[in-house]
């Protein structure tokens, strides 16, 4: 028996060898051997690879910057649904709204009207505005039928307004010096722009991203543009 058991043994063996140098062999004359890159080839690949990352590159930037745009346009959707819930639940107005925000919507931070939200964040700067008072610019009646809500994009490059007026704005006799956003169409005003001469809501944007605060519109010397979607929105 241990004979034959190491017989066995010595056949396996043998075995064995003669398959490890049969596989040698077949390496040594480069049948099974892995063959090196020629430069030309490692050039071609090197191409095709930056051909890709070109075409990539921006495409994957350009979504980014969508995708950033698209949660501050959506920040400000929602921050009008809760201003329209308080204009409802305080005597049909938007005075004192900066006050009562953020205890009735705490999931945004609220900040004032003549702060810059931080970017990429849920802060939303708010902002009361006269739409339709009598008397002339220098001498107003505050109704705080408006609102105007401001949001930064998260890159830094683009701040979003939006705006709900509950009342179809007037053109005071004046030029407008004080402020009031939506009355008449003097310096420093909105009425008479773009998108902005009837009650309803109203989205604009801007690449000055130092002025992304809810009051720089009805600051703006010149006018404010507006349009009736974030996809029409002019650039002021």
């Amino acid at each position: 028996m241990f004979i034959s058991i190491s017989f066995k043994e010595d056949v396996m063996l043998s075995l064995l060898r003669r398959l490890r140098d049969w596989q040698t062999e077949k390496i040594d004359v480069g049948d099974n051997a892995e063959s090196g890159f020629t430069l030309i080839e490692l050039m071609v690949v090197l191409l095709i690879i930056a051909i890709l990352l070109a075409i990539a590159i921006p495409t994957f930037l350009g979504v980014t910057g969508s995708a950033n745009d698209r949660a501050a346009q959506s920040n400000l959707t929602n921050g009008l649904t809760e201003a329209a819930a308080v204009y409802q639940g305080n005597s049909q107005t938007f005075a004192g709204i900066a006050g009562i925000l953020p205890n009735s919507a705490p999931e945004f931070s609220w900040v004032s009207s003549s702060t810059t939200p931080t970017a990429g964040s849920n802060q939303i700067s708010v902002a009361t505005v006269d739409v339709a008072v009598g008397g002339t610019a220098l001498s107003p009646t505050n109704d705080a039928q408006g609102v105007i809500l401001a949001a930064l994009s998260k890159n830094g490059n683009t701040c979003w307004y939006a705006t709900q007026l509950n009342a179809t704005p007037v053109n005071l006799t004046n030029t407008d010096t004080n402020g009031q956003a939506f009355e008449t169409a003097g310096v420093g005003s909105l009425g008479g722009q773009s998108g902005a001469t009837k009650a309803g809501t109203d989205y604009a944007k801007s690449t000055s991203t130092g002025n992304c605060k809810a009051n720089y519109p009805e600051a703006r010397v010149g006018g404010f543009s507006w349009g009736s979607s974030y996809s029409n929105a002019p650039t002021n």
